[in-house]
């Protein structure tokens, strides 16, 4: 039975490589990316929950928009001081965006009582939206790219951002603006790996793939955040499809 089954892993293998390697091929030189491969350079600017959000989820964007020649801006909406290690996470912070390409004076780190890092706390919505807005109005953002409603792991704080720009977009205070989420892909979808990148090219037109030197650049970055690197997070910048590739839907 396991002979049987290692051949049949054996002959997929190939194909898979394939399959993969093509996808790979259109995302990179296909116009699917109309983010960044159309119009003028933009002020790009990443909402975040977290120190390490930026490379644990938006990496394969933030690297695909730098190579394009756009301005990458983040604000990081708590300083994650769950464990109260808030100081030395900022730290951390600028650190990783500096080995993403992102300048140290494009990242804005916010440090709120009302935005306290944990699952737990409910952030204030209105907070929020002001907070992000400001951000917007003074680098004079383009696009901004943030978490869906689903979070990607469902964390409450990130959810807390999607409600946020989304109410921001509805509001039409900000109707030059582009407003882009990450899409949160299934358990099984998550973990795939590279693996994922088929899947993700044929469903959807905002696709970023990064390339095997980017790849290394992302996990470069995570290796920043030294007081987050446990073993479970270890396991996730090689088998999360977040480290290879990103998928957003704009809102309209």
């Amino acid at each position: 039975m396991l002979s049987l089954l290692l051949c049949t892993l054996n002959e997929l293998a190939l194909p898979t490589l394939i399959l993969v390697c093509v996808c790979f091929i259109y995302v990179k030189f296909a116009s699917v990316n109309r983010l960044i491969r159309s119009g003028p350079k933009q002020n790009i600017l990443f909402v975040t929950a977290h120190p390490d959000d930026e490379c644990m989820f938006f990496a394969p964007t933030i690297l695909s928009t730098l190579k394009e020649g756009h301005s990458v801006y983040l604000v990081c909406l708590s300083k994650g001081d769950y464990d109260n290690q808030g100081d030395v996470r900022k730290k951390e912070l600028i650190a990783s965006c500096s080995r993403l390409g992102v300048m140290p004076n494009h990242v804005t780190i916010v440090d709120d009582e009302r935005f306290k890092d944990g699952p737990e706390n409910e952030w204030d919505i209105d907070g929020l939206v002001d907070r992000i807005v400001s951000v917007i109005k003074r680098i004079n953002a383009d696009s901004v790219i943030t978490f869906d409603s689903s979070g990607v792991s469902g964390h409450a704080n990130h959810i807390a951002l999607s409600k946020a720009v989304v109410k921001i977009h509805m509001s039409k205070e900000l109707n030059t603006v582009s407003f882009f989420m990450l899409h949160s892909s299934n358990i099984v979808r998550k973990y795939m790996s590279f693996l994922d990148i088929p899947v993700s090219s044929i469903f959807n037109l905002t696709t970023f793939v990064s390339l095997p030197s980017e790849i290394v650049k992302s996990w470069r970055a995570m290796s920043a955040h030294q007081s987050q690197m446990v073993w479970f997070r270890k396991l996730y910048i090689v088998f999360s499809r977040y480290m290879y590739v990103n998928t957003l839907t704009e809102l309209t």
